[in-house]
């Protein structure tokens, strides 16, 4: 347990080095927040509900969608491509802990300190947009929003896993990784509501892990989703983080066969 929170507390001490860009990222993100909610403002006006969505249901799903992708992302994909490349991960063929825990605990360390800034800085935009936050009280609601959000890290954390572990074949994982962050983010509802698209484009979204990490928990937070919804919604996550993790445990194999062969 005492090397995991030293892997931890170094990632603290790394993160305080980079106060700055931390802050910079963080008002780039409040900038965007902030565009939305006005946006969505000016389509309201003098309409009552745009598809089922009242102006108060789309402030709170645009500020508790955004901190839900807060708590769910992490930097993994440029960190593990870098250590392919330098040859840092021959490291870990004596080290007492697997690689995948590794940059799990690491991660956990290296996002926590930007998320509280990000936490702090969301729960102030929330408190100023207070009056028109929708305010849920259903314990059972509220468990399986947390449980949701917590799968959606994992699995957020597996697809930067296997974005990175891609480097042992590529030079670079930048493209790639910016494709599937905007992908994400339009699959995911991170623009806008998915309920304003075709029905069959919401059941492709809702069948692929990106919903899980904005649009779901989201609804599910407003209650537009049954438990029943919920729970299936936790299942469909469940199927993808084996699938994510059968991908990886090959990926994983092949890549360090070729980094060993090419003596990276």
């Amino acid at each position: 347990m005492r090397k995991y929170w030293t892997i931890i507390t170094t990632m603290w001490a790394r993160a305080l080095i980079h106060r700055f860009t931390i802050v910079a990222y963080r008002t780039g993100e409040l900038f965007e927040i902030v565009f939305l909610l006005i946006l969505w403002t000016a389509l309201f006006k003098g309409r009552d509900t745009i598809s089922g969505y009242t102006i108060q249901e789309m402030i709170t799903y645009v500020l508790v969608g955004n901190l839900v992708s807060i708590v769910t992302r992490n930097f993994l994909t440029d960190f593990m491509t870098k250590e392919i490349k330098d040859g840092a991960l021959s490291i870990f063929v004596v080290k007492p802990i697997t690689y995948l825990r590794y940059v799990l605990v690491r991660e956990l360390g290296r996002v926590s300190l930007p998320f509280l800034i990000s936490l702090v800085s969301q729960i102030g935009i929330m408190l100023i947009f207070a009056r028109q936050l929708v305010i849920h009280t259903s314990f059972v609601h509220f468990a399986l929003f947390i449980v949701m959000v917590a799968f959606a890290f994992l699995i957020e954390f597996f697809i930067s896993f296997l974005i990175g572990a891609t480097a042992f074949w590529t030079d670079e994982t930048d493209g790639l990784s910016q494709t599937i962050y905007r992908l994400k983010r339009f699959l995911s509802g991170g623009y806008f509501t998915l309920s304003l698209l075709p029905a069959l484009y919401i059941q492709i979204s809702l069948a692929l892990p990106f919903a899980y990490s904005f649009y779901v928990p989201t609804q599910l937070y407003l209650q537009k989703l049954t438990l029943w919804q919920g729970l299936k919604g936790i299942g469909i996550q469940i199927i993808w983080i084996a699938l994510l993790y059968l991908c990886i445990k090959l990926v994983w194999r092949r890549g360090t066969r070729r980094y060993e062969g090419v003596g990276i």
